[in-house]
């Protein structure tokens, strides 16, 4: 089969897991034999330009040249499949003519399904410099309403031209029910993101003493600031222990500042870069978002005995760890139990390398095989 992965922003594989989820699923799709290519709003950036990727010539989503340059490329690229990447928050594109070409369209949301609600809040809070845990003004809780119902729009729009609504767990079909109308229910169903890594062999002895973030730098999904204020917690208790940040974004400035004003020492700031070295090093990788549609970074560093931990915050977490047998789960947003947890993991040798030896299978679970043969069922249901 031809299949196109349809992203409504640039591909930059280096940044972000819906780019290396990307990646990862078309070199699978390749192996089985299949044909693939990318197209894209913007072309792809620093140097990463896979195979067979075309970038829409206007920045204008809907218009008429990209219109013609959607049409001629189904049609001459034979195009069988088009796998909507982000559909949580962009509509599908000329969706007569996807039709009119006999496409087939697959449309995958990659947060969980209601996460506009606590990213709509945040957001909101970030930006009127509210304290997001009070009872919000009328005019803010006017304007999450209207973010709510602005997303739930595009939900509909995208489930109604869509052939299958591709959640990331399945714990995430009932939430998705509630959103996308009833007509469109047995569209509903899970495939699972498919892990960047292998189990890996690792010595315990050669781990160092690190907590690990890896992600993007974002104030409002991913929460790195509160981190930080754990770490606060712990730093004069375990000296010989540091913090690292893996990512880049447009808060890692802030985030920096924010280091500095707690007086943080032991905190270093890697910026955008390969992370296999520093899950190979850490012995614990720290997930704080406020929400995720998976938890890319949980499954690859527990492939290398990174033990993960993260906040209850998101369903599909539970898909990944089983708290106390292959990584640690706190309540949603309680940093002393976080601190807490964390503190025992650091003085405990025997109890993490337990851990980070259980945690290696999380890989195994799933593997791009697996999740390609998922793929691969989908593909023959006509």
């Amino acid at each position: 089969m031809n299949i196109c992965f349809l992203l409504l922003d640039n591909f930059n594989g280096a940044i972000g897991g819906v780019e290396r989820v990307t990646q990862l699923l078309a070199g699978g799709f390749l192996s089985c034999g299949h044909q693939v290519n990318f197209c894209a709003m913007f072309p792809a950036s620093d140097g990463v330009i896979p195979v067979g990727q075309f970038a829409f010539p206007s920045r204008k989503t809907n218009s008429k040249v990209n219109a013609l340059f959607f049409k001629n490329f189904l049609q001459e690229h034979k195009i069988d499949i088009l796998i909507f990447q982000g559909a949580n928050a962009k509509r599908i594109p000329f969706p007569q003519i996807i039709k009119s070409s006999g496409v087939r369209v697959f449309s995958v949301w990659h947060s969980e399904p209601n996460y506009f609600k606590k990213d709509a809040r945040l957001l909101l809070a970030r930006k009127y410099h509210f304290d997001e845990t009070r009872t919000f003004p009328w005019y803010l809780r006017l304007k999450c309403f209207l973010r709510e119902q602005k997303i739930k729009r595009i939900y509909k729009y995208n489930a109604k031209h869509s052939e299958k609504i591709i959640v990331l767990s399945e714990s995430f079909v009932p939430v998705m029910k509630t959103l996308v109308g009833k007509q469109n229910f047995n569209k509903i169903l899970s495939i699972a993101n498919p892990s960047t890594y292998l189990r890996q062999s690792i010595s315990f002895e050669k781990k160092k003493k690190e907590l690990l973030f890896v992600g993007r730098i974002d104030p409002v999904s991913k929460r790195p600031d509160l981190l930080l204020k754990i770490w606060t917690k712990l730093e004069s208790k375990f000296s010989d222990w540091c913090l690292r940040f893996v990512g880049d974004g447009d808060y890692l400035p802030e985030l920096k500042e924010l280091a500095k004003e707690l007086k943080l020492k032991n905190v270093f700031f890697e910026g955008q870069t390969n992370p296999e070295k520093y899950y190979r090093d850490a012995s614990i990788l720290c997930l704080t978002s406020a929400f995720e549609g998976f938890g890319m970074v949980l499954v690859e560093a527990a492939a290398f005995g990174c033990v993960p931990v993260a906040f209850d915050s998101f369903a599909a977490v539970h898909d990944i760890i089983s708290d106390d047998e292959n990584g640690k789960l706190v309540p949603a947003f309680d940093l002393d139990k976080y601190a807490e947890t964390l503190a025992k993991l650091m003085s405990d040798d025997i109890l993490r390398e337990r851990l980070a030896s259980n945690a290696r299978g999380i890989a195994d679970k799933f593997s791009i095989e697996k999740i390609v043969n998922n793929w691969e069922k989908l593909f023959l249901k006509e």
